[in-house]
């Protein structure tokens, strides 16, 4: 069995946020040092339910404060990012932590956060299985390209290139069919 932890940082009532992120940000701290397996990061916005809005973010700075846990996203919620990005941020965390990450990737369950990112709801599940191509081609291909309905990229290579294979170690949540 493997154990790990998950920094939520839920939004405390008469709390200021940053205390709360502090707080959480101490107890990832703890999680190789006790003997957890690996940490992972949450992806919302706009609301206390999470204070998380960049997992990747976060995740770099454990990489440099960590040595064998695994870093993982759960999840980075790819409709509302521009999927090269993710994948140059995704290849340099690899690079950084040499190899240890696990990414998990969603199209996004909350209207809030939809609405607030300016993409309908109803476009998520294809903007999730469009981008989610993309981000496998740009980690697993030298020099990439794709035409698609919502993304058009021309031939392009990431820099720096990822250490390990990242695109192996994806997983997707669902809560639909």
């Amino acid at each position: 069995m493997k154990v790990g932890m998950a920094l939520n940082m839920l939004c405390q009532p008469g709390r200021p946020d940053a205390s709360v992120v502090h707080e959480h940000m101490a107890m990832g701290d703890l999680v190789e040092p006790l003997g957890f397996d690996s940490l992972f990061a949450l992806e919302h916005h706009f609301t206390g339910y999470a204070m998380s809005p960049a997992p990747l973010q976060l995740l770099a700075y454990y990489a440099g404060r960590t040595r064998r846990i695994q870093l993982g996203t759960a999840v980075i919620v790819l409709p509302w990012h521009d999927p090269i990005r993710v994948a140059e941020q995704i290849a340099l965390l690899d690079v950084m932590c040499g190899g240890r990450c696990l990414f998990g990737f969603g199209r996004g369950a909350a209207s809030v956060e939809s609405e607030g990112f300016r993409i309908p709801m109803g476009d998520t599940r294809p903007r999730f299985a469009e981008a989610a191509q993309v981000v496998v081609k740009a980690l697993s291909q030298e020099v990439f390209e794709h035409h698609g309905e919502f993304f058009q990229i021309p031939k392009m290579s990431i820099r720096p290139r990822p250490i390990s294979h990242p695109e192996r170690r994806f997983y997707a949540s669902s809560v639909s069919p």
